[in-house]
């Protein structure tokens, strides 16, 4: 009966955040009665309504192929697409968006708001980030800079994440695996739990000081190791503020400029760079990971996977 409650009570949420997804999209843009919105608004409203039909029904399938991880990953993207959307359309009937033409009014509104809220809705919507909301923290900190400058970016970026960091630890440790793997994907969880296996404070300590690994996951990992609280918040304070600084500075512009012929050159040169190391990483993805987690296996597990690999050869 209560696994019957929970399908249920899943179906309508689904239900409820498509739903709302798509009337909202085609009510907020017939609101608008200026601008490049207004002018394209059947254009973009039918682009809009046709991807998001498209998005629901992915999700249907891979609900109805058993991909329980996938779905919820599309399930929690409806669910703040939806949010979204409601902040949006109250906005508009309150006539908020009306004042709001560029980013200065926006500073200049919240400046005359007070500073108290802003900040404390950017620190919490970092904190969500982490454990919740699929964001990329490109996206929440860009965000940040254009409304509070890189250094007020940094400090808000770094409490909201180390406290996202610190629930993930904590539902890990405290609540348990089924709760991680609901948050995170049964399958994402269970495959980073076998690789950090038997050396995970080891590993997971390297882990967090390397950008390519997902800090995020490996927080519910961590909190479902053998890794102290002490252990995870020293490693987290030094991590995450080194992730922090490194992509607000960037965003921000002061490490490599954005309106100069060689700060856009370089630009170029590290998108290049990123593109190659994914490709990199999607095609030796799998030899990566095997040498690293080799770096950590003793002198004997390593001789005794080679004798293996011998017999299979002579075989």
């Amino acid at each position: 009966m209560k696994e019957i409650l929970k399908k249920i009570a899943s179906a309508l949420l689904f239900a409820g955040a498509a739903a709302v997804t798509v009337v909202l999209t085609v009510i907020c843009i017939a609101w608008f009665e200026s601008g490049f919105i207004y002018d394209y608004a059947p254009v973009l409203a039918s682009v809009l309504v046709t991807v998001e039909v498209i998005y629901i029904l992915a999700a249907l399938v891979f609900l109805l192929n058993g991909s329980q991880t996938v779905y919820k990953f599309m399930l929690t993207g409806l669910l703040l697409a939806a949010l979204i959307l409601i902040v949006c359309f109250v906005l508009q009937a309150t006539g908020f968006l009306n004042r709001i033409d560029s980013v200065e009014d926006l500073r200049e509104l919240i400046d005359s708001r007070g500073s108290f809220w802003a900040p404390l809705i950017f620190i919490v919507l970092q904190m969500l980030q982490v454990f919740l909301l699929p964001l990329p923290g490109v996206l929440t900190v860009g965000a940040g800079v254009l409304l509070f400058g890189v250094w007020e970016t940094c400090l808000y970026s770094y409490i909201g994440i180390l406290l996202g960091s610190l629930v993930g630890f904590a539902v890990g440790r405290v609540i348990g695996y089924r709760a991680a793997a609901w948050l995170v994907g049964r399958e994402s969880l269970d495959s980073w739990l076998e690789k950090v296996k038997g050396k995970d404070r080891r590993l997971l300590t390297v882990m967090f000081l390397l950008p390519i690994f997902p800090d995020d996951i490996l927080c519910f990992v961590a909190g479902l190791s053998t890794m102290s609280w002490k252990s995870f918040i020293v490693i987290q304070l030094i991590a995450r503020a080194i992730s922090v600084v490194a992509t607000s500075l960037s965003v921000g512009g002061m490490v490599i400029p954005y309106d100069t012929w060689w700060g856009i050159l370089c630009w170029i040169v590290v998108g290049a760079a990123i593109i190659a190391l994914f490709i990199l990483l999607y095609k030796k993805g799998d030899a990566i990971e095997r040498w690293f987690f080799g770096l950590f296996r003793s002198k004997k597990d390593r001789e005794t996977d080679k004798k293996g690999v011998n017999d299979i050869q002579k075989k």
